[in-house]
This record gives C-alpha cells, sequence and structure tokens, in this order.
C-alpha cells in the first residue's frame, strides 16, 4: 500500500489522492471485518502526511475561475426577455443569472425544488435542501435564499419573467431537483435531471447564442445580430462555478463592506428569525447596490467598471490555445458595451411626434387616473389629479430638452434617475407642454370615441 500511494504521487496527483486511497481502504477493511487492518498503521498514517506536504510544495497555484463580463449578464437579461427565444433556453438563461445574484454552487441547485420558489415583497425566496452545508442528517435541514427583484441591469422584469417560465406549464412538475434535460422542440422539459456534463454543453451552447450588447444612455438592446462569442475558443474559458464569484467580486471594487458581503452565498447557517431578517435586507441590499453600481459605471463620469474588471485573463487564455493575437483580441474587445448616441428626436420608446399633442391626450389621460383611483378603491385618491401632491408622471427629455416624452411613475420600466438623466415630475399632464406619451406605458394608444383610458403596464 505505501507503495501504491508512492507510485500514484510521482504521476503527480493532487494532494488529496493519498488521503482518499486509505479512507477507501479502512473502509473496505471494515466492511470485511479484517482483524489487522493496516489502514491505520503508523507507517501508512505517517507516509500519507509526508506525501502530502510534498504535492502540497510541488503543485501549482490553485486557478479561481474567472468573473462573467458584464456583457454577458445585459445579455442574458434580455435573452431571458425575448419572446423569440424557445422557453427552455430562456429558463435556462434565467438560472444562469439566479446563480449569478444568489451566489450559489452548482451543487446547490440540485436541492432546489421549483415548489420551494415563491414570490415575496422586494423579489423571490426559494429553499435550498442539500448544500454543502446543509440537508438530510445535517445540523441544518433548510436554507433560505433570496433574489431582489432590484437585482437587474437593464430593469426589463427578467426576474419575474424567468419565474413565470418556471411555474409555468411543462416546467412546474413534482421533483427534488431543480435543472430538468429539455423536450424536442425545447417548449418544455423532461422528467430527467440535467447532469453537469449536459448542463456545461448546454452553458457553451447558450453563451454561443448571446449577442453583443449597446447602450444608448436610456435604453439597453443587442447590437444587431453580432455574436458576443467571436471565437469558438473563448466558450471553454467559463466554468459552473464562474457564477458564485461575480456578485462578491462587484461588491468589493464598489467598496461595499466586507461584513456585508459575507451575507451572500452564506444563506442563513444561523436559523434564529432575527437573522433570518436581517440576511434577507442585507442580501436585497447588497444585491441593489451592484446592480446600481454596474448602471451607473455606464455613464459619463462614474466608475468603469468593464476597465477594472479588465479581460479576466481571456485574452492569455486565447493566446495559449493557438489564437492569432489580432483574433484574440478582437474577442476580448466584442465583449465590450457599445455606447451609442440616441437619436436626437427619439428617446427609445416610440416614433416621436414633434408637434405639440398635449390638447389631444390629457382628456384621455385624465380618465385613466379616474379608473385607476376607483379601481384602487383609495377613497382618499378620489380627488381630482391635479390636487394630488404626490407625482403621478414624469417627462423624460432628450438632449438640449429638444423632445419631451409622458410616463407614468407606476409601470413604466423607465426609472426616473437611474435610466433616465434628464426628467421632470408632474402632478398633473398640464403642468408643462410635452411632445408625446411613452408608447410602453400605453401599448394601447388613445382610443378616440372610448370614455375609458386603456392602461395596460409592461
Amino acid at each position: 500500500m505505501v507503495d501504491y500511494i508512492e507510485d500514484r504521487a510521482t504521476e503527480p496527483c493532487g494532494r488529496t489522492v493519498p488521503a482518499t486511497a486509505i479512507s477507501a481502504l479502512r473502509y473496505f477493511e471494515k466492511v470485511g471485518e479484517v482483524e489487522c487492518p493496516m489502514a491505520d498503521s503508523a507507517l501508512l498514517l505517517s507516509t500519507v502526511s509526508r506525501l502530502e506536504v510534498q504535492l502540497a510544495t510541488n503543485s501549482a497555484p490553485a486557478k479561481k475561475a474567472p468573473l462573467y463580463f458584464l456583457s454577458q449578464l445585459i445579455s442574458l437579461e434580455l435573452f431571458v426577455a425575448c419572446v423569440d427565444i424557445p422557453l427552455y433556453h430562456r429558463a435556462f438563461a434565467w438560472y444562469k443569472l439566479v446563480k449569478v445574484w444568489a451566489s450559489l454552487r452548482s451543487d446547490d441547485c440540485m436541492g432546489l425544488q421549483p415548489c420551494h420558489l415563491k414570490t415575496v415583497a422586494g423579489g423571490i425566496e426559494f429553499m435550498l435542501e442539500r448544500t454543502k452545508t446543509s440537508g438530510p442528517g445535517r445540523r441544518l435541514r433548510w436554507l433560505k435564499g433570496y433574489v431582489s427583484s432590484r437585482a437587474t441591469i437593464t430593469g426589463n422584469g427578467w426576474l419575474e419573467t424567468g419565474l413565470l417560465i418556471w411555474l409555468g406549464v411543462g416546467f412546474a412538475f413534482n421533483r427534488d431537483y431543480f435543472l430538468p434535460e429539455p423536450n424536442e422542440d425545447f417548449s418544455g422539459c423532461r422528467a430527467k435531471p440535467s447532469d453537469w456534463s449536459s448542463t456545461s454543453a448546454r452553458s457553451r451552447a447558450l453563451f454561443r447564442e448571446l449577442r453583443q450588447v449597446k447602450f444608448d444612455g436610456i435604453c439597453w438592446d443587442w447590437n444587431g445580430n453580432l455574436p458576443l462569442m467571436l471565437h469558438p475558443q473563448a466558450l471553454l474559458f467559463w466554468r459552473d462555478r464562474s457564477e458564485r464569484n461575480v456578485l462578491t467580486s462587484v461588491a468589493a471594487l464598489l467598496n461595499v463592506p466586507k461584513s456585508e458581503r459575507d451575507f451572500l452565498g452564506r444563506w442563513s447557517p444561523d436559523g434564529s428569525d432575527d437573522y433570518l431578517r436581517t440576511s434577507m435586507q442585507m442580501v436585497n441590499k447588497v444585491q441593489a447596490q451592484v446592480a446600481q453600481g454596474i448602471r451607473d459605471s455606464f455613464v459619463a463620469g462614474g466608475l468603469d467598471l468593464e476597465e477594472r474588471l479588465g479581460d479576466n485573463g481571456l485574452f492569455e487564455y486565447l493566446r495559449n490555445r493557438g489564437v492569432n493575437e489580432d483574433a484574440a483580441r478582437d474577442c476580448v474587445q466584442g465583449f465590450t458595451v457599445k455606447r451609442v448616441a440616441p437619436p436626437s428626436d427619439d428617446d427609445g420608446f416610440g416614433p416621436g411626434q414633434l408637434e405639440p399633442m398635449l390638447e389631444d391626450v390629457q382628456p384621455k389621460v385624465d380618465a385613466e387616473l379616474k379608473v385607476n383611483v376607483e379601481f384602487s378603491g383609495d377613497e382618499s385618491a378620489q380627488s381630482d389629479a391635479s390636487n394630488s401632491l404626490a407625482p403621478l408622471y414624469f417627462v423624460s427629455f432628450t438632449k438640449k430638452r429638444k423632445f419631451a416624452r409622458l410616463h407614468l411613475i407606476a409601470g413604466c420600466p423607465l426609472v426616473p434617475g437611474v435610466s433616465v438623466a434628464a426628467f421632470e415630475y408632474l402632478c398633473a399632464v398640464d403642468e408643462m407642454p410635452w411632445n408625446d406619451y411613452c408608447k410602453k406605458c400605453w401599448p394601447r394608444g388613445f382610443r378616440v370615441g372610448q370614455t375609458k383610458f386603456w392602461h395596460e403596464p409592461v
């Protein structure tokens, strides 16, 4: 046995291999009821200790899994919200994003059952059964995890959209694992768990479908049909454990205190009610800070996180794989979010009408306000909109305030001060002139001759 483990050490092998071999020997000797077991002999144990020191001394430094680029996270959010993509692909992209924002290991998701996913105030909550620190036979049976609804860069509601897919037909069947295999047309799932090799291959296939991203100062979108991965070797760069450290690393760059970052990925090891509430609040806070910090990094004058994160070692990886220097540099450059200027006559919410249209629209907007007030049943809100002290609308402006567009505060994907730099709040629609209304706040438009104003939030 001493000769065997010494031969293994000369291959070389990992530091834990000799001790693992002895553990296997000890198991078989115990099952076979060997009278004089040699697994615990002093000679064998001293040899294992010596080889562990030797292998640790000669081993290469541990390599950390490379982080995702910010453009990957943005493209994944756009991927989840794209209705032209098969449901399973969108659901799998949602699974990758949840692993990022929740700092989950791949093994953690094996104990995440769909029936334990639920919406709570400000995001989603889930129960983890089998993790590195919890599960049957351990001190902790269940751990809780959270993802905030503010954990988004684009603000397109990817969390809610993906959750509807996972809780919908074809996905929400009873099982004791989370990620199943897809069906033939990727419109649903089969009752079979996805193993590690299939999940890794599916991750590479997902990255191959992602496209480059552009930002015009207001909205995020794909940059045409340009693929995000410009070289096939880049698909092999990331590992399934890459998602776990993204949130912590970006939070450190944003100077989030370590005491707050430590809540990420711990998932309530203390079962007390006070700790559970603190953990949820702290995780949601850090997720919101990171999302806001990423958005601010694309605004002039903000901390450039793309520059601080660098190329994650991708350029060196491609060069070591035989990719020429120019192709490797182009591949890395493809992960940079392209900044474009918004059109001078459009802010991304439909074609603009430069002539004032307030007189035609105001009666119908006031009618919508009346309908919303009656539906809410709040008697205090049934006063006229112009007498309300709380703003109900805001107007966004393009450069040099040449074009103004009216939005609803409740329901609009744009957030004043976050995705809109130039804006003003309004309590009534006639407080100031504006050119057009938001087509995403009112997708059905204004129906002439109708007594009701149709509003359908996105």
